[in-house]
């Protein structure tokens, strides 16, 4: 595996580590709990925005997100927000026209009842994580807009002509990160489909009878619907399928539709389970999110300076509703890869003036965390090469319902490898066979 930018060299840092961090959404502010948990490490978020973002629609929280956010704060914390239903968190997949269940996708039996997958709102969850991150430490309206890395560490240049200097930039700052745009320049595309989202008052739809009480999605070629309850008294819709790239240019993020844009999901949805109409009749709006992409980081740090997490590395566009697990994922590994690098104040042979220091090898800790979360990003976006060619499979028996059916159930997978997949144990791993992996880089 190329590892370019990667430097075998030993620079430590001698005084309280710098750290920045771009983006104080659900990973940046993870990060930024998790990194301030180090010995002697100085943790600066800065977020573009006036104030925390109030926009967005549910999340879904997997086994391996929560065994992560239970490492880093009280996890009474996440589950006081979290729904799970009747099934203990377990998706119901259901035919698109008769409702009927064709697939569940539960955690593993053995998982502990507290780490098993739920829903909520990111809203809600943004207040927990941001509630946990060490006060003062998010600067609001600092919007960078360059970087320049040389020995001192890494300039970060901001639109009011200021800066600021970092022995280590996270970039958390999601898919239309400016820095990952310096090493990938190929621009961020709109992928063909649009996403439509709300969470509303719960309240609106308890009359209707039949609804179900769980988690459960829809399945067409192509389209799905997704209907929750999420906890705290709120009902949440997803529903995503194709949108001609001219329709989705009048579109931008989160933009509400209004009347109009309900409209149009009730005449898409017109022949489908009556259940969704029944829910769409209680709403008065919908957002409207364009699914754009953009190509996945092979290699996730540069410089032995620049680390990048979340969907500035890797944009998944809502794929496996992993983006949030799969960022905490990154934030540990990073946390861990620091720790492992730090040598404790009793181990430095330095004077006594600096006794009170650690120190940190902070190519290494980069290193350590590109080894840790390389394989496993890797395989998840070969899955999703993978499930392309399944649903090309299952839609060919789209005018026969049993056999669309039978190609589903066949071709359906749980992903518990994905969703409960254990990054501190990756982690280990990684630190075990490090002379052999570093050997070769």
């Amino acid at each position: 595996m190329s590892r370019e930018n990667l430097s075998k060299g030993t620079k430590k840092v001698s005084r309280p580590l710098r750290v920045g961090i771009l983006g104080a959404g659900l990973v940046g502010a993870t990060a930024a709990i998790a990194l301030s948990r180090l010995q002697d490490v100085k943790v600066t978020v800065f977020e573009r925005s006036p104030g925390p973002r109030i926009a967005g629609a549910w999340i879904s929280l997997q086994v391996s997100g929560l065994i992560i956010l239970d490492k880093l704060l009280e996890l009474e914390q996440i589950q006081r927000i979290l729904y799970r239903g009747d099934n203990n968190g377990t998706y119901m997949v259901r035919h698109w026209r008769t409702g009927e269940v064709i697939a569940i996708t539960p955690s593993s039996a053995h998982i502990a009842d507290k780490f098993k997958q739920g829903r909520t709102h990111r809203v809600p969850l943004l207040d927990v994580l941001l509630s946990n991150v060490p006060r003062g430490a998010i600067q609001y309206s600092r919007n960078a807009v360059g970087h320049q890395v040389t020995e001192d560490g890494v300039h970060l240049i901001f639109d009011d002509s200021s800066s600021e200097t970092f022995d280590l930039l996270v970039a958390a700052d999601g898919l239309y990160s400016k820095i990952r745009r310096t090493y990938l320049p190929e621009e961020v595309r709109y992928r063909g489909s649009v996403a439509y989202r709300k969470v509303f008052p719960e309240s609106q739809v308890l009359h209707i009878k039949g609804l179900p009480n769980d988690s459960s999605s829809w399945r067409k070629d192509g389209e799905v619907m997704f209907l929750s309850r999420l906890g705290l008294g709120q009902y949440g819709m997803v529903t995503i399928f194709k949108e001609t790239p001219e329709f989705a240019a009048t579109l931008y993020w989160a933009k509400n539709t209004g009347s109009e844009g309900l409209s149009r999901l009730r005449e898409r949805f017109a022949s489908w389970d009556p259940i969704i109409g029944q829910v769409l009749d209680t709403m008065q709006d919908v957002d409207a999110y364009p699914l754009d992409s953009a190509p996945w980081m092979k290699q996730l740090v540069r410089h032995d300076r620049i680390a990048f997490i979340g969907d500035a590395a890797h944009p998944t566009a809502g794929a496996y509703g992993a983006g949030a697990t799969m960022g905490f994922g990154d934030a540990w590994a990073l946390f861990r890869s620091l720790q492992e690098s730090n040598t404790p104040p009793s181990s430095n042979p330095v004077t006594s003036s600096q006794t009170s220091q650690s120190l940190y090898d902070v190519p290494r800790a980069l290193r350590l965390y590109n080894e840790t979360r390389y394989h496993f990003l890797g395989r998840v976006e070969q899955q999703m090469q993978l499930d392309g060619l399944d649903a090309a499979y299952i839609s060919e028996a789209a005018h026969d319902k049993a056999e669309w059916i039978r190609r589903f159930q066949e071709r359906h997978k749980n992903n518990t490898w994905l969703m409960e997949h254990d990054v501190e144990a990756e982690f280990v791993k990684t630190l075990a066979s490090e002379p052999l992996w570093a050997a070769k880089g």
